[in-house]
């Protein structure tokens, strides 16, 4: 019982940051396109400045992934 519990937490692990990453990532891109509809005159800033948010909310989804795999082997 207690090895199926802890394969379940480290399952959760994986899934949650990317879930909320993909999530977030959805967010940025729904927000990024209302203003590029409002403001298409600027759509290089707002590409870059989405494509960066995007970047941050990989990179967190992937530290997360890292610390769930240190948590298991440690």
């Amino acid at each position: 019982m207690e090895k199926v519990l802890s394969e379940l937490v480290f399952g959760l692990s994986y899934v949650l940051p990317a879930v909320f990453a993909a999530v977030s990532i959805g967010m940025i891109g729904s927000t990024a396109l209302k203003t590029l509809g409002r403001n298409p005159e600027k759509a290089s800033d707002i590409r870059s400045l989405m494509i960066t948010a995007i970047v941050f909310c990989d990179s967190l989804a992937i530290i997360g992934i890292i610390v769930a795999i240190i948590a298991k082997f440690l």
